[in-house]
């Protein structure tokens, strides 16, 4: 029996929101040092089953005067789906966003995300530090550092490499396919 693999491209845009009530005084910003778009692609049956990785495909650096979250949500035409750019075939459904996961990781492991995530739309975020509710601070080393700090002082604890994998399985239309990821760094009021 012969197979054909289908090529399942996933390219997505990546756009980042700075957003909160912050003082005149203070101070909460982030560089990122990443490429605008990650691509997938798949070509072995093992790589549909399994997923394919991409290593380090995204840097935050965090530096900031005040307490601060750290979210992270996708964003598209129908929320929960990726957004259809071309499709190879009328079979199968349309991908749901949570095929794309994410692992977060720095050297002190401050990350609330541990192991690969599956992303959701930004309206239901994954909080890689702080959540919605306001937090006690927590100083760095430890796990969900929020206090301030910079990544030019300390990159131990604010800076994040975020690793991004897609598992599409066999269920979904073959095509090209995109979607935004956001990235939102808010003082914890």
């Amino acid at each position: 029996m012969r197979h054909t693999l289908i090529r399942f491209c996933c390219v997505f845009a990546i756009t980042f929101v700075l957003s909160g009530l912050i003082n005149a005084q203070d101070e909460l910003s982030f560089a990122v040092k990443t490429s605008p778009s990650v691509e997938f692609n798949f070509t072995t049956v093992n790589q549909y089953l399994t997923g394919a990785t991409v290593s380090n495909a995204i840097t935050l650096n965090i530096e900031s005067d005040v307490q601060w979250d750290l979210y992270v949500g996708t964003q598209t035409d129908e929320p929960g789906f990726w957004n259809e750019i071309s499709t190879y075939s009328i079979h199968g459904d349309k991908p749901p966003v949570s095929i794309l996961q994410m692992r977060v990781r720095n050297l002190s492991n401050t990350s609330l995300v541990s192991g690969f995530v599956p992303l959701s739309d930004i309206t239901d975020p994954v909080y890689i530090i702080g959540s919605e509710a306001e937090d006690f601070p927590v100083n760095c080393p430890d796990q969900g550092t929020n206090a301030p700090g910079s990544y030019l002082v300390n990159p131990n604890c604010y800076r994040f490499s975020i690793d991004l994998r897609v598992v599409p399985g066999f269920d979904y239309k073959a095509g090209l396919y995109s979607l935004t990821i956001q990235y939102v760094l808010v003082e914890d009021l």
